[in-house]
Parts: structure tokens; sequence; C-alpha cells
């Protein structure tokens, strides 16, 4: 270890040395602005700049963190962003995530679908973009076609002459059936007739002629007896006729039912055959867009006496057929037909409801039919 030198006191040390002189110079009155020539800036004035993207002075890393955020393609990603007001946060932000949303694919369009099962709960479809508009149009058209058409085909000669066929065999087989009926009912003297669609028997004597209330008194007891047992036993055969018409009014029915539907079949597999093939690219909702058609081709058939006029109560047959085609309406929640790329929302008050939606109904007054119902975004 060695001693250090000690340091002169500061008295004996030595002044710095002074600066050199340096001469002033005079700056040029060229020098004295940046002088800048407006053809080189590229715009003729800053109005053209307002859709130019903002540049994140100063906030590198911020930058690269909101890339990384808006990169991450996982669901229930959410990304924080604080800041100080009137650091323009918000508005960088939203150019970050429009530049980031113009990359990804344009998601599925939204429908809500009628639900024949059970109305109250609207069935969500979701197809590739641009193709809700497309089903929806296609509805419409359809729903027009169908007033248009169905009245027409169910009134052609053809289907008339079929119908009659019909109905002349059961009219046939019935008015046999009857006249056996009456004829049972004369050889215990009584009456048959029609009324008001019921059957009403009345007693008569040997000429014909109804018996009332006196005459069937002066009668003696055993005649009197005679006349019950019949009218057991004709109420007896009635049932039996009763038994025996039953089935061929089904039949009427039935055959009435499938020939109409026979008419009207083509028609519905023609116009919704169309809308499937309008919707040809596969998608993943597409068996459940059939299984909604389908459920649609059966609620027509089963309501063909709507469209068909009526000289009678056709006002309100006309509002029946209305509600009826409702069914068939899309309803087009969200519509990314024109979007380009993937949307970008800007909530400022994020509640439930403007997040959610509500389900909505309209029901018809004084009474607990629901008459329609959707999802309002």
């Amino acid at each position: 270890m060695h001693d250090a030198a000690p340091f002169p006191p500061p008295s004996d040390r030595a002044p710095p040395p002074a600066p050199a002189a340096t001469a002033v110079q005079p700056l040029p009155v060229d020098a004295l602005r940046l002088r800048i020539d407006p053809a080189s800036l590229g715009f003729a004035d800053t109005t053209e700049l307002q859709h130019e993207p903002l540049p994140w002075i100063g906030q590198e890393r911020a930058q690269t963190a909101a890339r990384f955020g808006l990169a991450l393609d996982q669901p229930h990603t959410h990304l924080f962003v604080l800041g100080d007001v009137g650091t323009g946060r918000s508005t960088l932000l939203e150019q970050e995530m429009r530049a980031v949303a113009a990359t990804r694919p344009v998601p599925p369009d939204l429908c809500y679908l009628h639900h024949f099962a059970a109305p109250e709960r609207p069935r969500a479809l979701r197809l590739p973009a641009g193709q809700g508009r497309a089903l929806r149009q296609r509805m419409v058209e359809f729903c027009r076609t169908l007033q248009a058409e169905i009245p027409k085909r169910l009134s052609e000669p053809g289907i008339k002459a079929a119908l009659s066929a019909l109905e002349k065999r059961y009219s046939d087989r019935e008015t046999e059936a009857f006249a056996q009926l009456a004829a049972f009912a004369r050889e215990r003297h009584f009456a048959l007739r029609r009324e008001g669609g019921q059957l009403i028997f009345t007693l008569i004597d040997e000429r014909g002629e109804p018996l009332t209330a006196e005459d069937m008194a002066a009668l003696p007891p055993e005649q009197r007896r005679a006349y019950d047992d019949g009218e057991r036993e004709l109420r007896a055969e009635i049932l039996r006729f009763l038994e025996l018409t039953a089935p061929l009014e089904r039949e009427l029915r039935e055959g009435v039912a499938a020939l109409r539907r026979q008419a009207v079949q083509p028609l519905l597999d023609r116009e919704l055959d169309a809308i499937r093939q309008s919707l040809r690219k596969q998608f993943k909702d597409t068996r459940k867009l059939g299984q909604w058609l389908d459920a649609v081709e059966q609620d027509v058939l089963d309501a063909l006496d709507l469209f068909e006029p009526r000289d009678e109560d056709d006002e309100e047959r006309r509002d029946a057929l209305e509600r009826r085609l409702a069914r068939y309406r899309v309803n087009l929640v969200v519509d990314n037909a024109d979007t380009q790329g993937a949307p970008v929302i800007i909530e400022n008050n994020p509640l439930y409801r403007p997040l959610f939606g509500r389900a909505v109904s309209s029901t018809k007054c004084n009474s607990g039919i629901t008459e329609g119902s959707g999802w309002l975004g």
C-alpha cells in the first residue's frame, strides 16, 4: 500500500485555460425560417389528410401491445386500454381495429325463423354473408307465388272433376244408406227427415199423417207399447247408420284433402327447390334450413282452404291467410351482405339490451294467442 501524493492547496492550483475566442457570424435572412415547396407535400390542403391513418407518436410499445391483442383469434379475449383524456387512445385503437378487421373473413348473416312447434322460441339460422338477404327476398316472392298460383291450381277442371266424382260416390253411398233407414222407420210408423244436419223422426198413422199428443193418448195401450218398441229400434238403427256414414265422411274428407294436396304439391316442390338451389353453398346450418323449409311445405298443405276466396267471411279468411304467411317471413337480424372483412362495432353504452337485444311478441287482444315472435337486436 502506497501513500498517495497530497493535493496542492486550492491557492496553489493553476487556473483552467480560457476558451478560444470565436467570432460571432451574422445569420443570413434566408436562414431565419424554413421554406418548403408546397408541390413536394403531395396534397393541396390539410382536408385531404383527414382520412389518413394517425401515427402513434411516442407510443411504439402501446402500438405493439395493441396489435398483439387484436391478433389473438380466441373467444372470450378482451383488450383493455388505459390513457389520459385527449391522448387519442380511442381514435388510434379504432383505427387499428379497422385495419385488423379488414384482414378477417366476413362473418355470417343471422336470421330468425318461425318455430312451428314452439312459436315463442324462434329458430336462429346462420348463413354465409349475403345469403340472409337473398333468403328473405326469396321467401317474400314465395308467399306472393302461393297467393297467386294456389287458387288457380285448385280451380283447374281436372281437379274439379275429380272432386265431383268423389263427392258423388259418397253421396250415392250415403243416400242408399239413408233410404234403407227411412224404409226401416216407415215400417215402424215413423217419418224420417233431415234438418240442420240432424235426423228427426215423427210418429205417423196408417195414412202417413203425423200423430198428435191427443191421438197418442187415444191409442190402446198395446199399440202405444208397439210404437215405443218401434222408437227404440229406430234409435238403435240410427246409431248404426251414423256408424256406417262416419267412415264415409272421413273417407270423403281425406280424399278431397289428398286431391288438393296433389294439385298443389308440384308447385311447392318447384318453388322450395328453387330456394334451396339459390343457397347451394354449404354452410353450418344447411340441415336446419332444410328442416324449416319442409315444415313450411307441410304448413301450407295444412291450410289450403285459406287460399280459396269465399263468398262469405272473405275478410276473415284474408286476415287468417296473412297471419299464416307471416310465419314464412325471414327476420334478418344481422345483414353482412355489404360488409368488407369483420365488422367493428362501437357501443358506448354496453348494457344488456344494447348488447343482446330483446325478445318481442304481438298478442291478439283478449286472447292468449301469440301471433308472431322474434328477436330485436
